[in-house]
């Protein structure tokens, strides 16, 4: 089944990305980056592709170089968005996690899956697999943020 719905959610990337950000409502690149392309865009795609990786069973030892080192959320964060700035309780991980798990889920539905590809037991095995491969890699950026011990509110601070 990983097979499958591996190649069901690269026919739908582009979807499920333009969703995500939509979903997010990260604001545009300023200055320099700007120049660079969409930085939000790009890093919605690199998780996009390691959640695939984690699906199909690869994993990627972050701090090394692969599919972890290509753009992390410390990438994007005082670029594009920040935490506790119109974010989602205030902290634009929860709120990238969270709309990233609407916009996969999204073409689980019924209106968007019309040929039924996936059944109930299926939607639901595969929406545990993404929302598993979506906590790792959202646990893994939240390890590394730099704004975690910058804000004093951050649920993410070990104290």
């Amino acid at each position: 089944m990983n097979k499958r719905l591996v190649g069901y959610l690269q026919d739908n990337r582009d979807h499920i990305i333009e969703d995500w950000l939509t979903e997010s409502e990260l604001p545009a690149p300023v200055g320099a980056q700007a120049a660079n392309g969409s930085v939000p865009v790009a890093f919605l795609e690199s998780v996009f592709d390691r959640v695939l990786n984690r699906i199909k069973g690869k994993t990627c030892k972050c701090g090394g170089t692969g599919e972890c080192a290509k753009l992390k959320l410390g990438d994007i964060l005082g670029v594009t968005c920040a935490c506790q700035t119109y974010r989602l309780r205030g902290h634009v991980c929860l709120e990238l996690h969270e709309a990233g798990a609407r916009a996969f889920m999204g073409i689980f539905s019924d209106t968007w899956d019309i040929q039924g590809e996936f059944n109930e037991l299926d939607r639901e095995a595969s929406m545990k697999l993404i929302g598993e491969a979506l906590d790792w890699i959202f646990s893994q950026e939240i390890f590394r943020c730099p704004q975690r011990t910058e804000n004093e509110d951050c649920p993410f601070i070990l104290n």
